[in-house]
């Protein structure tokens, strides 16, 4: 407790069923260090989150230092004495050790410290015990193995988690004027035109004489049927060149008998040999596209 000064703020957490004997005697002491200005603070551990401290209100805080103490500082403990510390604020627990289950060693407390925040935190110092606490500690603990008690001081660090703050970065905030020369890569003159040491590709150069050739019309076609010397009709002919070849005629146009089966369906009669054909124009021959061939399902 040297480290406490006056006007400072302070919190002693303390626990078990009712307030130990030198409770007092330690509110006594801190209050002659704090001074009239300052504030001291009594707290039952499971009261301590209850009591809605504000964050950041506590100089230092002790927790564990009355005798007997047993209860054991688990991570949301920690949590709420790390968020009503101050920044920079000192943090001291004490808290027994030994070979039982319910009991955590110094490498693991340590460990739920830095989990919490905390940092410069101490290995941990061996409390002395007198025969009788010892027998005090084993009566409430229900147990006949050794219990050490031992204390850790570490600090919070000196900022408030959440907090932000302006970093000075030494980048200049003129803009980079470019440099004249850069636009000079990508431009040519009159003169590097006229140059001989420019190499200029002719695009006529790039087409031989095949490529100038005009295409023949008939090739452009597209063929209905094998490639042969008599014309075949497609699988799934709708054409009707199927028809005709099977009638024996070739390239026929069925005939109409209300001439108006190319303006579509909705004035096509139920024998119109173009029923379900999309609209044409009248005296063109009749075809359907792949798509309308296969149709989405």
């Amino acid at each position: 407790m040297e480290d406490i000064k006056e006007r400072e703020s302070v919190l002693l957490i303390w626990s078990g069923i009712s307030p130990s004997q030198d409770l007092q005697e330690i509110v006594g002491r801190i209050t002659e260090l704090t001074g009239v200005c300052g504030k001291v603070s009594v707290e039952h551990v499971d009261r301590l989150k209850l009591s809605s401290h504000t964050e950041s209100s506590f100089d230092h805080i002790y927790s564990g230092v009355t005798f007997p103490s047993t209860f054991i500082h688990d991570l949301d403990i920690l949590a709420e004495i790390a968020r009503i510390l101050k920044p920079s604020g000192s943090f001291l627990l004490r808290q027994p050790t030994g070979n039982i289950n319910t009991l955590v060693t110094q490498d693991k407390l340590v460990s739920t410290l830095k989990l919490s925040g905390f940092v410069d935190i101490s290995q941990g110092d061996l409390v002395e015990t007198t025969e009788e606490q010892l027998k005090t500690l084993q009566d409430i603990l229900k147990t006949e193995n050794k219990i050490d008690m031992f204390e850790i001081k570490c600090k919070k660090p000196s900022f408030n988690v959440g907090t932000s703050t302006k970093l000075k970065l030494s980048f200049s905030n003129k803009k980079e004027i470019p440099s004249e020369n850069a636009a000079k890569v990508w431009t040519l003159s009159a003169q590097d035109m006229n140059d001989d040491d420019v190499d200029i590709i002719d695009s006529d150069d790039l087409l031989d004489e095949n490529d100038r050739k005009k295409p023949d019309p008939s090739t452009l076609k597209s063929a209905c049927g094998p490639k042969s010397g008599k014309k075949k009709a497609c699988k799934n002919c709708t054409c009707g060149l199927a028809e005709d070849l099977a009638n024996g005629v070739e390239g026929a146009q069925p005939k109409s008998a209300c001439g108006s089966c190319y303006l579509g369906d909705a004035f096509r009669c139920a024998s119109c040999p173009y029923l379900g054909m999309p609209a044409f124009k009248p005296g063109d021959k009749i075809s359907l596209s792949d798509r309308q061939l296969k149709p989405d399902i």
